[in-house]
């Protein structure tokens, strides 16, 4: 292979260092067996190539999104890509993914935790201890537990599921900045 295309998967390479080095050298061999296909096939030379896969840091970022959006369930592996692909998203995604990075697994959490204060301040009224912790109030009015876990319940799933869009939205603006590498090879 080429020097050129050599110095090129570096980069790319170089641009997925924070992905375990197993994913890494398995995107490499992808690139390359593109590659080598293009040079033999189309026989193209190395600048076309380069040419027809673009910015090797565009490409990484592809990469790095495709991973990030193949599976849409939270993992902390998945947060580190997300923090690679971060990286490389430029100027929109500096607002964008931290944003919806923390709101995401924070309303997600506080959709669980809610309805749970809202359960215990429910026992302590059920068992005569009043808690002094207080879930909801309006102006000078605060609701009687049993109104009161009823709202937690409400309030749960209002965050959860703002947790949930949160998260899909995430991984929707990570897929739309990283269709480039459909473009690459195809």
């Amino acid at each position: 292979m080429d020097r050129t295309l050599e110095k090129y998967l570096d980069i790319v390479d170089k641009h997925l260092k924070p992905l375990p080095a197993s994913e890494r050298a398995d995107i490499i061999r992808e690139i390359k067996s593109s590659m080598v296909e293009m040079e033999t096939t189309d026989l193209l030379s190395a600048q076309e190539i380069i040419q027809r896969l673009g910015d090797p840091r565009e490409l990484a970022r592809a990469y790095l999104g495709d991973l990030i959006t193949n599976n849409t369930h939270f993992s902390w592996r998945k947060a580190v890509t997300i923090c690679a692909f971060y990286s490389l998203a430029g100027l929109s995604g500096i607002i964008v993914i931290p944003t919806l990075g923390i709101i995401a697994p924070v309303f997600s959490l506080c959709g669980i935790l809610v309805p749970i204060a809202g359960l215990v301040k429910l026992a302590g009224y059920f068992f005569g201890f009043d808690l002094p912790f207080l879930l909801f109030q309006f102006g000078s009015y605060s609701p009687a537990a049993p109104m009161s876990f009823i709202l937690s319940l409400f309030t749960g799933v209002i965050l959860l599921v703002l947790g949930y869009g949160s998260w899909k939205l995430l991984l929707r603006y990570i897929e739309i900045v990283s269709k480039k590498k459909k473009l690459y090879f195809s």
